[in-house]
């Protein structure tokens, strides 16, 4: 049996068990959004200072609603379904982020998201692990939007008008702390896409990069940097992108990604890193009710 043979069999067989997993979390937590309040810099979960110059500045606010209207929040009716699921997706990508300070050139608590191909909901993944992580009480979360041709994040949450990630990367003067956006979506902190520029792709594979992701993995140790990328089989900057972070987890849309789409993407992945394959909008019954093996069939198209 091949490697991804045995990884989708894995999923399989990790669907087959969910509702059973589902019933037996001990996991506590809230399951929606929480907007109206924001920590102080002093009271940052880490006992740490946050991001002193960003959290000097007015905290954006996100519109929940919005981001349920275009596909990145589920309905209400499903989130406490979906806060399970992710309760799960998150336990080992967290115990691998828990050593990263004994190995900071691993970079462990960089996280990037990606896929084959387009349409198989990584951006809905992206944005609902983050909001799963956001909810750790010894943890910060920054969300980064990387797919610079097409940042949904960025425009959804309505920061498509701000400096971001490419940028820091074109000068490397810029302030980190100006482009970083605090939310008051969960007290996630964004990192938009930024102004676009032509050599994006040569920005993304730089040594300033390289820089970019050590100073964000090293800066505060309870943070987490969870990375929204393009799909890795259209794209040349996911492939840049993968060479940077600690672990990577692979959205696979069921009945829509191939198994040799999504061996070739594989393929381009450095095998010696975490790989993680999610399984999306995956639908099946559980007492007459319908919802994914890992996440549910919501999700924005990307």
């Amino acid at each position: 049996m091949s490697k991804i043979q045995q990884a989708l069999q894995r999923l399989q067989q990790k669907q087959a068990g969910s509702d059973d997993t589902a019933a037996s979390s001990a996991e506590q937590g809230v399951d929606e959004p929480v907007t109206a309040a924001v920590r102080e810099p002093e009271m940052d979960k880490s006992g740490n200072a946050a991001d002193a110059a960003a959290d000097l500045k007015p905290v954006f606010h996100v519109d929940v609603a919005s981001l349920r209207e275009c596909g990145l929040l589920p309905p209400l009716d499903a989130s406490q379904t979906l806060a399970e699921e992710f309760r799960r997706i998150k336990r080992p990508l967290l115990a691998n982020a828990q050593g990263h300070e004994a190995a900071l050139g691993q970079h462990m608590n960089v996280i990037m998201i990606g896929s084959a191909m387009p349409a198989s909901g990584k951006t809905f993944s992206t944005v609902n692990l983050a909001m799963s992580l956001s909810m750790e009480r010894n943890r910060t979360v920054l969300l980064v939007d990387a797919v610079v041709a097409k940042p949904h994040i960025s425009r959804e949450f309505g920061l498509d008008d701000r400096p971001g990630l490419l940028d820091l990367l074109d000068d490397p003067t810029a302030s980190i702390s100006d482009a970083i956006v605090r939310t008051d979506l969960n007290d996630i902190r964004v990192l938009p896409a930024g102004t676009r520029h032509a050599e994006a792709t040569e920005l993304l594979a730089s040594d300033q990069m390289k820089s970019l992701i050590h100073e964000l993995s090293t800066r505060y140790p309870d943070r987490i940097i969870v990375v929204d990328t393009p799909p890795l089989l259209l794209t040349s900057e996911a492939h840049a992108l993968a060479t940077q972070v600690g672990q990577i987890v692979i959205v696979v849309e069921s009945g829509q990604t191939g198994q040799q789409s999504l061996s070739q993407a594989l393929d381009t992945l450095d095998p010696s890193k975490p790989i993680n394959l999610v399984l999306n909008k995956s639908r099946f019954s559980t007492g007459g009710g319908y919802y994914g093996g890992y996440y549910n069939n919501y999700g924005y198209g990307d």
